[in-house]
Order: structure tokens, then C-alpha cells, then sequence
């Protein structure tokens, strides 16, 4: 993903990225906490 220009950053993307950053926090946590 290669953004076109850092002023054009529209809310749902800001959102859309939020939303895979804490999935995959949650995927890593998941991984490196089995047990939990």
C-alpha cells in the first residue's frame, strides 16, 4: 500500500488502518500468548 499523498488521507482510511493495526495486535497476542 503506497498512500498517493499524506493530505488526501480520508477518515474511513484512517479508520480502515486502525482497524488492521489492532487486529493484527491482536493476531501477535494471540500467538505469542497460547494460554491466554
Amino acid at each position: 500500500m503506497v498512500p498517493h499523498d499524506v493530505s488526501e488521507t480520508t477518515p474511513s482510511t484512517v479508520l480502515l488502518v486502525a482497524r488492521l493495526h489492532v487486529d493484527l495486535c491482536r493476531l501477535a497476542s494471540a500467538i505469542c500468548t497460547p494460554t491466554a
